[in-house]
């Protein structure tokens, strides 16, 4: 899926790579310092990354349904990647929805809740650098010439 030339997912990829990590840096300065401006930016950066994640999520999954039938491999490795991406985003999508039944009441974060936050991080990155074999190894939606 293009736009203009360009591979969408790999546009849009990039804001929940940043706002997911960023909730939890601001999750956890507001647990530490009990300011509730952190925790308010914290679930912005939280609601704009599981929007964001959906997005890609979407053009991942066409992405994967439209390869070229001679890149089987990139096929199992993009599987792969999505169901990590997917499991991850799903469990960032209850934590959004138990945030916005409860919102304009915007509370800390719980120990239990940032260090899940913290392990759905580190799986992030794992599933990113996955993506990211997607493109360097298996040259998936880069333009031949």
């Amino acid at each position: 899926m293009k736009f203009a030339g360009h591979p969408i997912h790999t546009m849009i990829i990039h804001f929940p790579t940043a706002l997911l990590p960023m909730d939890l840096v601001l999750s956890l300065l507001g647990s530490y310092y009990h300011q509730p401006s952190f925790t308010s930016a914290g679930l912005y950066c939280l609601f704009g990354g599981v929007a964001s994640g959906i997005l890609a999520l979407l053009s991942g999954i066409i992405d994967l349904l439209t390869l070229p039938e001679e890149k089987k491999n990139a096929f199992s490795a993009g599987m792969t990647h999505g169901l990590i991406n997917g499991s991850i985003l799903l469990i960032y999508i209850l934590i959004a929805y138990k945030a916005l039944i409860s919102y304009p009441l915007i509370n800390e974060s719980t120990p239990v809740m940032l260090w899940m936050k913290g392990i759905l991080v580190a799986a992030l990155f794992v599933g990113n650098y996955l993506g990211g074999q997607l493109i360097y190894k298996f040259r998936v939606g880069i333009i031949s010439k």
